[in-house]
């Protein structure tokens, strides 16, 4: 099962094409396609909560890296890794890309993103517009992958997420009483909406390869064109926040880079376990990537999240001029930075 679940990996990463990127402002978009169609008919976070379909709930009296789902509808529901869970007593983000089986409840791994507030301000979860934005989402798949090769479990490192947070308020300069990733957003919003008719996906398009100035930053690629639809524009605003202070002449990466990235990922080394939910986590580990695809029945590639390796996106920078404008550019210098309470 899990050598079958590798390979339908493998075959399915081997079948993309990169279409004609898009570019602004420090952001290169390159939108990936393939033949390999999928029938798989599931709901999104977002549908099931807007159906009323599924109850998003604190585990008994609250523990801060599970929640618990409730799903009493027919279908399947898909939670992408990084979606961020508002209310309860404290704003969560997913750690694993999973399903919630229909009429089931299963526990999900999540991390805080709200270090300020234990105490309910609701009893259920609510959706939210956002996921982690890119360099928070890239360390937490790289802790997460983590636990769950030496434990065995899908936790984060939560000290490291609240730093990152942290980092990312204080080069902002942005006060937030929770300490809320939330609050990030909403300050940005208005200067993040500017990109919202500049990066749009193309027909067919199940996924795409994300740059920041020269360097391939990740990629996430879905198995049909209708979840990358309802989920790319939430993938794409936590790329625009870190190109809103960033470099914004730096040179842009070529079709040629994006597809040198793509064999970088199938060449990897591919490991299954069991998933939270149903189906199977594959755990992808290169020398230049890693990431994780979530694989369901029939051997459904149902989402694949995948991110350059620090160390070696490192090689390729300058160091940066000012440690407030590039907290984005390594996790050493972020841990350096002398962070306000206010």
């Amino acid at each position: 099962m899990t050598e079958k679940t590798a390979a339908a990996v493998q075959e399915f990463l081997k079948s993309l094409r990169v279409g004609e990127k898009q570019h602004k402002d420090g952001l290169t978009i390159f939108p990936l396609h393939s033949d390999m169609k999928s029938d798989y008919d599931y709901l999104t976070l977002d549908e099931a909560l807007k159906e009323g379909v599924i109850r998003v709930t604190e585990v008994g009296s609250g523990t801060v890296p599970e929640i618990r789902v409730l799903n009493k509808g027919a279908k399947d529901v898909f939670i992408m890794d990084g979606e961020e869970l508002i209310g309860a007593k404290q704003n969560r983000i997913v750690n694993i890309s999973l399903i919630v089986p229909a009429e089931s409840e299963t526990g999900i791994p999540v991390s805080c993103v709200e270090q300020g507030r234990w105490h309910h301000v609701s009893k259920e979860f609510c959706a939210s517009e956002n996921i982690s934005y890119a360099n928070l989402r890239k360390k937490q798949k790289a802790s997460v992958m983590y636990s769950a090769e030496r434990a065995g479990k899908f936790q984060a490192d939560q000290g490291e997420v609240w730093e990152d947070i942290a980092c990312c308020m204080s080069a902002r300069k942005i006060s937030s009483p929770t300490a809320a990733m939330s609050d990030i957003y909403k300050k940005e919003k208005s200067r993040i909406d500017d990109y919202k008719d500049i990066f749009k996906p193309e027909e067919d398009q199940i996924g795409a390869v994300f740059a920041i100035g020269k360097n391939i930053f990740g990629m996430d690629i879905f198995d049909k064109e209708a979840t990358c639809k309802k989920l790319m524009p939430k993938i794409i605003n936590s790329y625009v926040m870190e190109i809103l202070y960033g470099d914004k002449s730096a040179n842009q990466p070529d079709n040629k880079d994006a597809e040198e990235f793509l064999r970088a990922v199938y060449e990897s080394q591919f490991s299954s376990r069991k998933s939270p939910g149903a189906g199977m986590t594959v755990s992808i580990t290169g020398k230049t990537a890693g990431g994780t695809s979530l694989v369901a029945a029939k051997n459904t590639v149902v989402h694949t999240a995948i991110f350059n390796k620090a160390e070696h996106q490192q090689q390729k920078e300058k160091p940066a001029e000012d440690a407030n404008l590039s907290y984005l550019s390594n996790p050493s210098r972020r841990r350096n930075f002398n962070i306000s309470e206010d």
